[in-house]
């Protein structure tokens, strides 16, 4: 994965997938996407001015189409919400070459006091 652009609470990062990133269907495999939400959107959280990572409260993933080897995918988090102790965060997992969704999620966590 190689980091595009950084802003202040948004990462976009992009990935070509390979052979180890797959199912036994060839395609991007669903564990690896519910990884690729919570890494990036936990740097975006802590490319903010907190600079906190938190920890996981709840995380949801819905998968919309398959990513094949050789194609590259573009990550993009956002933090939609920082408050005192929660956060929240949405992450676009799109096909590079045609924009189409692959997943999207939604990653909510706990900052502390």
């Amino acid at each position: 994965m190689t980091v595009l652009s950084a802003a202040p609470g948004k990462i976009v990062c992009e990935m070509k997938i390979e052979a180890e990133h797959t199912n036994r269907g060839g395609t991007l495999h669903g564990g690896l996407t519910a990884t690729l939400v919570d890494v990036v959107s936990t740097a975006a959280l802590l490319y903010t001015e907190r600079g906190m990572p938190g920890v996981s409260v709840d995380m949801n993933i819905t998968y919309m189409s398959a990513a094949k080897i050789g194609e590259e995918i573009l990550i993009t988090a956002q933090i939609l919400k920082q408050g005192r102790s929660i956060a929240f965060a949405s992450v676009d997992v799109t096909n590079k070459a045609t924009g189409k969704f692959v997943a999207q999620g939604r990653h909510t966590k706990y900052l502390g006091q």
